[in-house]
């Protein structure tokens, strides 16, 4: 089974000199059964990519694929797909097990027993009515429909928000376990980039609509080194190894670099340590840059920390972890 999107484009808004950047513009991936987790910034085309692939949205150009044939108006390749988000509402007077049942009629069957073990474990009745619910169970719902339906592709949008601490990780788990029993197609798209590390096992990464990354998630260590030590030092040993920057960041006399693929501590300079990337801050910095993967600016990087503090704190810490490392190395020689 695969599914291989060719060259999709989403450009909202008509005519040729509206000067819209496309919210997908030319993505191209091949999919096979394993969990994927889709990220990126805000507005970088998620949810864009999830809803064409569903037949939600229609495309400006390009192709989706299921086993070769095209999904677009195709009732039977749709059948196979399934797009949980927040704009997938269930009616409110109905009760759980006649959601349930209309889901069953739709996409051929539904695992009932399944569905009863995970209402069971969050804590929900299965006799009440979809409405009588809080906004928690009702997204809780909405996720277990989604698990439990037959499914070839599962696409998952936001699906643990507003759910506590305690909630997401037994979602983690149930899924985890309904792959092991049906290898397929899963896609999670998620902000919570750390919290999920451990459950796909391959990453997506978007910004601006297109594909800045795909890779192994366990891969995440070899794609990115944070170089850091004297400004001048650091970035002679870029330029002359020719590496490829993918953000800058300074702190005092001290620069972090950060770059494309693993550096051997052996091939470094004296004075400069090297660290890797943990999935999230790789996503962070591996987005929201100048177009095309061209290295940050430190004004465009000051700019959007003052923006983006909070996140910031985490995408910063491997850098002062080194920088702190550095600091500690000169203070022993002197």
């Amino acid at each position: 089974m695969s599914l291989t999107i060719t060259n999709l484009t989403k450009t909202y808004g008509t005519g040729a000199n509206t000067g819209a950047r496309p919210a997908l513009d030319r993505v191209s991936l091949a999919l096979q059964p394993a969990i994927y987790g889709l990220f990126g910034r805000n507005g970088a085309g998620k949810s864009t990519l999830m809803s064409l692939i569903a037949n939600r949205l229609l495309p400006t150009s390009g192709t989706v694929m299921l086993d070769g044939t095209n999904v677009r108006d195709n009732e039977a390749a749709q059948g196979r797909i399934y797009l949980a988000n927040e704009t997938r509402p269930f009616l409110w007077p109905v009760r759980l097990g006649a959601i349930f049942r209309r889901e069953e009629r739709y996409y051929g069957g539904f695992d009932h027993g399944f569905a009863a073990r995970m209402l069971a474990a969050f804590g929900i009745e299965p006799g009440k009515a979809y409405g009588n619910l809080s906004l928690g169970q009702r997204h809780i719902v909405q996720l277990v429909a989604a698990l439990c339906v037959p499914v070839d592709v599962l696409l998952l949008d936001e699906p643990v928000l507003g759910l506590d601490a305690a909630n997401r990780e037994l979602f983690y788990r149930f899924l985890l376990e309904t792959y092991a029993s049906r290898p397929r197609v899963i896609v999670v798209s998620t902000h919570l980039i750390d919290e999920i590390a451990h459950v796909i096992e391959r990453a997506i990464i978007l910004d601006h609509g297109r594909v800045a990354d795909e890779f192994a998630a366990e891969s995440v260590g070899s794609r990115a080194t944070v170089l850091v030590g004297d400004s001048n030092a650091v970035g002679y040993f870029v330029d002359e190894a020719g590496l490829s920057v993918i953000a800058r960041e300074s702190m005092g006399k001290l620069s972090g670099i950060t770059v494309h693929g693993a550096i051997a501590a052996d091939d470094l300079p004296e004075g400069i340590v090297a660290s890797g990337l943990g999935l999230q801050d790789y996503v962070i910095r591996s987005t929201g840059g100048a177009a095309d993967g061209a290295s940050e600016t430190e004004s465009a990087s000051s700019s959007r920390g003052a923006a983006n503090g909070t996140v910031n704190k985490t995408t910063n810490a491997t850098a002062r972890d080194a920088a702190c490392d550095v600091a500690a190395a000169t203070d022993e020689k002197e």
